[in-house]
């Protein structure tokens, strides 16, 4: 092998290296993200089960303790339509450390 083809798979090979510690970059920060809605969908769906167990009606006319406990469930109907937007199954495993 001469000079310049090991100058050309040197070169090759370093860009081949870089290329690979981008991948594992991107995948890592594919699974921060897929965590962080993971946790975006344990939160919204609690929040929705709150919201629901709420009755209102307390010091308020059957049309007032109504009326609150429409918007209630019409948040809690919101929060569950984003929780369904993350799929339940875990994401698929990262190529961090493999080669």
């Amino acid at each position: 092998m001469n000079w310049l083809e090991k100058l050309l798979l040197g070169s090759i090979n370093e860009q081949l290296s870089d290329l690979l510690t981008q991948g594992r970059a991107i995948m890592t920060k594919a699974d921060d993200a897929n965590a962080k809605l993971d946790r975006i969908n344990a939160a919204t769906t609690n929040i929705a089960a709150d919201i629901r167990s709420l009755k209102v009606v307390a010091g308020m006319t059957q049309a007032e303790a109504d009326s609150v406990n429409a918007r209630l469930e019409t948040t809690a109907s919101a929060l569950e339509a984003i929780a369904a937007e993350t799929p339940d199954e875990p994401a698929p495993p990262s190529a961090k450390g493999k080669h």
